[in-house]
């Protein structure tokens, strides 16, 4: 069945699953601008033999047309992002706009916030002009509550329409496999057998288009486990047609090329990211589409420039991510209580063709000085090099409660074929020293600080050496470690100028502490994975972490259900103060044996406390050392031994 829907540049068909009924058009289709007799001829004449233009053939042809794609919103949504894109689009004037997913934050099946999130985004794309395409992402369909109101507001999760001879196809990734879980479909009124059999008829129905364009929000064809799921049974039925395929959900821009076809995964518009620019796809954009005689030509708007399509590729992505990769701090632990001088020793590898030329440069911080200087150097293609950097404490002997974190900028230079690759990347540099967790009698876990005597260590600026925030005005917290029995207990005083209490809201996305304990033998505990490959690998579900919030109600947070071992394993409990707010913990022992195989002896903590205000967008989560899930964590950092096994 069809739906026409008219534009500036003609009328839209949009094919639906026959489940849902037949809609009719409220009007009759006009006809395309540009067809008929309407020439692209520019009129101009000289009677010079030479010419003050290079040809009279405009490059406007009758079936030409444009398109808008945005990508993730949220998964981390930075407010004001995609908002502030509609009124960009609108300036483009596309036909019309499309997405790939994750328009709200959902996981979530209380109904009222559903309907909170699905008016506030109704509200961002009622500003364009144009219409807009919806594809459902994980965290707009993440359980069957959220099926229905999907298709309460919005009828199919699958559709199709045509464009000027050009097919367009929304798949629900999530039929394919949940994110959450990729061996089942989401449940709901949708199963993944009728999406495919649906899917064979269109492209039956469609068997000769000029062009097929696929929208759908998991790339499929790009998980380090391999393809997933039903997507070559996709590609099998898509067969010798041409066609381009557009994914996001990774919050990283790659181009593949699949079947001698060109495969998108966009960045973002507003969702989670690092930011660090196009060499490593992380950008906020859109994705400007022309359709011409040849197939979709690409331009990547971002919010500060326009890229080609080839802004990032599957190999420049690999490249880059090799190089970045390629520079590691070594795990080394100093011994005794306190840091007078030593190096903090860096690996760097050139896993390119090219040679690799690095220049370092040292800020070695408020705590710490750098002794010496460090020499630019160059490494041939597989080359490996180690830099020591000498350091000193500023004021001898440092307590290891009071280091903080500086940091080396690396300078690379290389080539990718013939293309340059030049960025900056940056790792922490902080010596890291073997701490004594004292032994004690196990305080009751009530809020009540009385049990503690002293809260030794100080988190009154940004630990993390690459956080949006450095410099944090209104949050500050002091915290002690005690083992008991092989439990560990936190306890934190959080001095915060303002604590909201957000019931709608999940424990992350409000006032909390985050508390993580790793007790896995080394090297495992020692590794520093970035945050989406810890999930991945299944690092993240091996420690022992809660969110600690003080507000009386927070909402149920499903999407970090792979966690709720890791959460189980911390008791705590939070209290208000006239200041803020305290905390108190307890770890448990026996989960921390089992991760380590054995009674556990050292454990690696990591402590942050995220503040949230009403009257500001985001949130600042001030981190006591270099962010362990982060882009410049440091090797070793936040290891405790217990005093039982000290000698």
């Amino acid at each position: 069945m069809f739906l026409s829907i008219r534009t500036r540049f003609g009328p839209i068909a949009v094919g639906l699953p026959l489940a849902f009924g037949a809609l009719t058009a409220a009007g009759h289709a006009g006809e395309p601008s540009g067809s008929g007799a309407a020439s692209t001829q520019i009129d101009a004449a000289t009677e010079e033999a030479a010419t003050p233009w290079t040809s009279l053939a405009s490059n406007d042809a009758p079936e030409d047309f444009h398109f808008v794609i945005v990508t993730d919103r949220t998964g981390g949504e930075r407010p004001g992002v995609f908002p502030a894109a509609m009124p960009k689009v609108n300036l483009l004037e596309p036909a019309f706009v499309v997405s790939v997913g994750d328009l709200i934050e959902g996981y979530t099946e209380d109904q009222a916030q559903l309907d909170r999130e699905w008016d506030e985004f109704a509200g961002f794309v009622n500003a364009l002009e144009t219409p807009f395409f919806h594809v459902a992402g994980n965290h707009d369909m993440s359980n069957a509550v959220m099926a229905e109101t999907w298709r309460a507001r919005f009828g199919p999760s699958y559709y199709h329409f045509v464009y000027k001879d050009v097919l367009f196809v929304a798949l629900n990734s999530e039929l394919f496999g949940m994110v959450s879980d990729p061996a089942s479909p989401v449940p709901g009124p949708w199963t993944q057998a009728e999406q495919l059999a649906w899917l064979e008829g269109v492209l039956a129905d469609h068997p000769q288009p000029r062009w097929t364009i696929i929208l759908v929000h998991q790339p499929l064809w790009d998980y380090r486990d391999g393809v997933r799921g039903d997507w070559p049974r996709v590609e099998a039925m898509l067969g010798e047609r041409d066609y381009t395929v557009f994914a996001g959900h990774f919050h990283r821009y790659v181009k593949h090329v699949r079947n001698n076809r060109k495969y998108f995964t966009l960045g973002t518009t507003g969702g989670g990211s690092s930011l660090r620019g196009p060499l490593f796809g992380e950008f906020d954009h859109v994705a400007w589409v022309t359709m011409t005689a040849d197939g979709p030509r690409i331009a990547n708007l971002l919010l500060d420039g326009i890229t080609d399509e080839n802004v990032v590729t599957a190999e420049s992505r690999e490249a880059v991510a090799a190089l970045a990769g390629g520079v590691t701090s070594t795990a080394q632990l100093f011994d005794g209580d306190a840091f007078e001088s030593g190096s903090v020793t860096f690996e760097i590898r050139n896993a390119g063709d090219a040679p690799l030329a690095v220049t370092p440069t040292v800020a070695a911080g408020p705590t710490l000085r750098h002794v010496g200087d460090i020499a630019p150097l160059t490494l041939a293609p597989g080359e490996m090099a180690e830099v020591a950097v000498e350091l000193a404490a500023s004021v001898e002997p440092l307590p290891w409660a009071s280091v903080v974190a500086g940091r080396v900028t690396w300078s690379l230079n290389t080539r990718l074929g013939e293309r340059p690759i030049v960025f900056d990347m940056h790792s922490a540099l902080l010596p890291a020293g073997r701490m004594m967790l004292p032994a004690g009698a196990a305080p009751t876990v009530d809020g009540d600080l009385g049990d503690w005597p002293a809260l030794p260590f100080v988190v009154d600026r940004q630990g993390d050496v690459l956080a949006s925030s450095t410099a944090p005005e209104d949050i500050s917290y002091r915290f002690a470690l005690r083992e008991s029995g092989g439990d560990i207990y936190f306890a934190a005083r959080v001095v915060d100028d303002s604590v909201p209490t957000l019931p709608w809201d999940t424990a992350r996305y409000q006032d909390h502490v985050l508390l993580s304990v790793d007790a896995r033998p080394a090297p495992e505990r020692a590794r520093n994975l970035s945050l989406y490959a810890a999930i991945e690998a299944g690092d993240l579900a091996r420690l022992a972490l809660d969110y600690m919030t003080p507000g009386d109600q927070v909402a149920e947070d499903r999407s970090i259900g792979f966690l709720d071992a890791s959460r189980a394993a911390v008791e705590w409990r939070t209290r208000r103060t006239a200041a803020g707010y305290d905390v108190e913990a307890k770890v448990s022992g026996a989960f921390l044996d089992a991760q380590h195989g054995s009674p556990w002896h050292t454990a690696r903590i990591a402590v942050q406390a995220t503040d949230v205000d009403a009257d500001e967008p985001g949130l600042t989560a001030l981190h006591w050392q270099p962010y362990r899930l982060g882009a410049a964590p440091a090797a070793g950092s936040g290891t405790f031994v217990r005093a039982a096994e000290a000698d």
